[in-house]
């Protein structure tokens, strides 16, 4: 039973009687404690207002791709098929190989090179993200101060090499989450870049598609190189075949003037032209291919077309200002109850 002492004494509300919570006592408590409660949420909102002035306020740029995979240009594809045809068996070399773009926007080489890389900021200074974040620092005073403490208790100094690869290996953390690709549901792939300066958003995201256009056409340059090479060294052995086997049936003809009296001499020739026109095939074969993988070798294979390039992004995208406001007032309205209730208790 709730006792009513004074409509100004919510203390005397006993929330929980005979182990069972009265409702009505807990509406009253509440009703009485309405500008605790409102101190509370107001408490979760200064919070966001000081999380939105304290945190880093971050551009974000995106570019959007196609990526397009000619198969039926595929070097060692076309390969394999012509000497399937005549009986041979290349294995793993007539297997197409294919990269995925989104794997080597993470890749540690990319990432090295964007730490490297000296980007134009918004106010026309030149700097790499290296020294954009002060990720490399041997002036300041934290680290004179850090380099006397062990210095002072004898521990080891790294050198210069070595604490390289720690601020490199920093870097690349942190570009982990501000530099990332994805396939969309419709095959395409947007990259998205996240940074303090608007201009270098843009620049990096411009950078990286160039990257991912560059290394595509290389690998397959490459690819068409190697076959290119495989397919001469095969024309040449089979040249060397097909000439023996010329020579083979010449001399056989020579020795062999009338042989329309004799069944094993006829099958015999036969048997030696039908070895020389399937070389002839397959030198004229490989000779075609040669000159198809030399023309794929100049065109543009890139493989890739931009769909979007970056833009200039005018309004900051992080920390999203009215979405962290309103989670920190819902967030305070949802849990001043409790933690009005649990103050009450420690103070009873």
């Amino acid at each position: 039973m709730v006792k009513f002492m004074s409509k100004k004494s919510p203390e005397a509300y006993q929330i929980l009687q005979n182990d069972e919570i009265d409702l009505k006592a807990l509406v009253l408590v509440l009703w009485y404690g309405k500008w605790s409660l409102a101190k509370i949420t107001m408490g979760f909102l200064v919070m966001g207002i000081v999380y939105l002035i304290f945190s880093t306020p971050l551009y974000y740029s995106n570019a959007v791709i196609i990526p397009t995979e000619d198969q039926a240009s595929s070097p060692m594809s076309s390969i394999a098929s012509i000497a399937s045809s005549v009986g041979m068996d290349l294995g793993q070399s007539g297997a197409t190989s294919t990269v995925d773009l989104v794997d080597y926007v993470t890749s540690r080489q990319l990432r090295t090179t964007l730490l490297e890389t000296p980007w134009v900021n918004k106010k026309d200074n030149v700097v790499s993200l290296i020294n954009y974040w002060g990720i490399i620092d041997t002036s300041g005073f934290f680290f004179a101060l850090k380099s006397g403490i062990k210095s002072v208790i004898g521990l080891e100094r790294k050198t210069i090499e070595e604490m390289r690869l720690k601020w490199f290996e920093n870097g690349r953390k942190i570009l982990k989450e501000r530099v990332i690709a994805r396939h969309t549901g419709t095959g395409l792939i947007v990259v998205e870049v996240w940074m303090e300066d608007p201009t270098m958003a843009m620049q990096i995201t411009n950078y990286v598609v160039e990257s991912m256009i560059k290394y595509t056409k290389a690998l397959k340059v490459k690819s068409w190189s190697e076959s290119k090479v495989f397919l001469a060294k095969r024309m040449d052995e089979v040249s060397v075949d097909l000439k023996q086997a010329e020579d083979q049936m010449t001399q056989f003809q020579k020795d062999n003037r009338r042989i329309t009296d004799s069944p094993d001499l006829a099958i015999e020739l036969v048997n030696l032209r039908r070895d020389v026109e399937i070389k002839t095939q397959l030198y004229i074969g490989l000779q075609n291919q040669y000159e198809f993988a030399r023309m794929e070798e100049a065109k543009d294979l890139t493989g890739i077309v931009v769909l979007d390039p970056a833009y200039y992004p005018v309004e900051t995208a992080r920390p999203q200002k009215a979405m962290v406001l309103m989670v920190s007032i819902i967030l305070g309205a949802f849990l001043s109850a409790p933690l009005f209730l649990i103050y009450r208790g420690i103070q009873s």
